[in-house]
């Protein structure tokens, strides 16, 4: 005869100690609390009291005890049928879940410095990004996107970063550009130009009068931008000089969509990749890293300096 127990009210929320299902599956097929215990790694009073506690959750006897031996009950036999399936979906979710989440890299960078250096190599590491979804996040500044919603981040100047993992990829310099249009000659008359205005990124601390092209814009015209792309794009289309790094204005350069304004070029910051708590645990995040840290350190695209 079956005991009864008195049926514990807490809300079905904390009807589910897996622990103690884990317990009373492996009793079931393994056929003893001894052998469970050794399956679990834990004691048999552990595997024991576990099933206890089942029983007083669920007011219901599921082994019964007979001198050192054990049996399910009714009940028991019925309830391990669902319990085992249950589990088993979840072992099943569990891996479809850490495989999806492993081939999957989220790589965040600022979209400048994506389309100048980060795009074009990753054109030499297909091997690398055909075994993963690679997900790129453009940011503005990283500090858009907290740790755990991204894998990488390429960023520029010193971000401390909780828990990730950080290289140096290379030191940028900071330049003046603007349209062909707009580059006024040594010794030309400019008196009857308009002056320019400075395009500038609100986070960096750069002015005209530093590259000498005070007498090439206005001192109290200034657009402020929290991406480079957008300020790139802006000074492309002759809206004015922007202050930018040479890394993130190569392509521009290169094409001729913007030229040099001043041939002054000043120490910038540098450029770093992190790779955060959740990245260090996709073996492709981290063999991307890795092989981003190690580029920049051996080909130096868009370096001007070294580290």
């Amino acid at each position: 005869m079956s005991k009864k127990f008195e049926r514990d009210d807490t809300p079905s929320h904390s009807l589910l100690p897996i622990h103690e299902l884990m317990a009373l599956e492996a009793v079931a097929r393994l056929g003893s609390v001894q052998r469970a215990a050794d399956a679990l790694n834990v004691t048999p009073s552990g595997i024991s009291h576990r099933i206890a506690s089942l029983e007083e959750r669920v007011g219901v006897e599921l082994l019964l005890r007979d001198g050192r031996g054990v049996a399910l009950s009714l009940e028991a036999k019925a309830y391990v049928d669902e319990v085992r399936k249950g589990l088993l979906g979840l072992a099943s979710d569990t891996e479809t879940l850490r495989t999806e989440e492993n081939s999957s890299v989220r790589l965040a960078t600022a979209a400048a410095i994506g389309a100048s250096w980060l795009l074009p190599l990753l054109k030499n590491r297909m091997s690398l990004v055909r075994r993963a979804r690679l997900d790129i996040i453009t940011v503005a500044t990283p500090d858009e996107l907290p740790p755990d919603r991204w894998d990488i981040l390429i960023h520029y100047g010193h971000h401390p970063r909780r828990g990730s993992q950080r290289h140096q990829l290379f030191v940028d310099m900071l330049i003046a550009v603007c349209a062909p249009q707009l580059k006024r000659q040594p010794g030309s008359n400019s008196s009857d130009a308009s002056p320019l205005s400075v395009l500038r990124l609100a986070q960096l601390d750069a002015r005209a009068k530093d590259f000498g092209i005070e007498g090439l814009t206005s001192g109290d015209s200034h657009l402020l931008f929290d991406d480079a792309l957008a300020m790139l794009e802006t000074a492309a289309s002759g809206a004015g000089v922007a202050i930018s790094t040479r890394a993130a204005a190569r392509p521009y350069l290169d094409s001729g969509r913007l030229v040099l304004a001043s041939d002054v070029s000043l120490a910038g910051e540098k450029y770093f990749a992190d790779l955060s708590e959740a990245g260090k645990r996709k073996p492709v995040a981290r063999d991307l890293f890795e092989s981003l840290v190690l580029n920049s350190h051996t080909n130096r695209q868009g370096a001007i300096s070294d580290p």
